[in-house]
């Protein structure tokens, strides 16, 4: 079977096994909650490079179901040369089976020309569990079944399908009453290509100013072990400061 009916049997699969939502389990669901994240930099004489980097999380916790969107985007120009350009979005539905484990279900589009691809689309089922939850410290541990569809930018291009199994660690500690340390952590390998893995981190500090405003210190490392075509390399790093409100 080829991999885009696998992904189309996986998907119906999904659809079908979705439980229904009870009135009842409607009641006790959460509020929608809104954060954004901005972070501007522009500099001038020997170096001239401008950098824009923008997130959007929304997101809505009930006892139950769970729902996160977020959208990125990274744009970086040196003297007025693009060297960067990146725009991400993903969706997540998690449904809480026991106290602790949960069921997920994702999908999402990347963008990155600049590391070697058009766009890539994915999406699949998983599971989580939470280990730590004590208000201080919040650790989870997700594994799912992912489909890739990659096309490829620059001198190479193509397409690639594959199946891939993906492990995200979270983890959250709140170090003081205004001062956060976060955690994300993503590994995932192709079944068809085990050469073929990607590991992404992001490091996130953030001071909370008052209720709704926060600054945030974020470093971001990108790994993917196959280049998609020559001149590209094989880490990514990003180094921001962003003002993040929350609604």
């Amino acid at each position: 079977m080829v991999y885009r009916e696998r992904w189309v049997l996986l998907f119906l699969i999904s659809i079908c096994i979705v439980p229904n939502i009870h009135a009842e389990e409607m009641q006790n669901e959460g509020q929608w909650k809104i954060r954004t994240e901005i972070s501007l930099a522009d500099t001038s004489g020997n170096t001239d490079i401008q950098t824009i980097s923008g997130k959007l999380e929304i997101k809505k916790e009930g006892p139950i179901n769970r729902y996160f969107l977020n959208g990125r985007i990274l744009q970086v120009k040196d003297r007025d040369r693009e060297t960067s350009n990146k725009v991400s979005s993903e969706a997540r539905w998690e449904r809480g089976i026991t106290e602790r484990l949960f069921a997920l279900l994702s999908a999402g589009y990347i963008r990155d020309i600049f590391s070697g691809y058009e766009y890539r689309l994915f999406g699949g089922p998983g599971m989580g569990y939470t280990f730590i939850d004590t208000g201080v410290h919040r650790l989870q541990w997700l594994i799912s079944s992912i489909y890739y569809h990659d096309e490829f930018s620059g001198e190479v291009k193509g397409s690639d399908d594959y199946l891939a199994g993906k492990t995200t660690l979270k983890y959250e500690w709140k170090i003081l009453e205004n001062l956060k340390f976060k955690e994300t952590l993503d590994s995932y390998i192709s079944f068809k290509n085990k050469d073929k893995y990607f590991v992404d981190s992001e490091s996130a500090i953030e001071v909370k100013v008052n209720k709704s405003v926060s600054i945030g210190i974020n470093y971001v490392v990108n790994y993917q072990n196959i280049l998609p075509a020559p001149g590209v390399e094989h880490t990514d790093t990003t180094f921001l400061t962003t003002l993040i409100i929350d609604f």
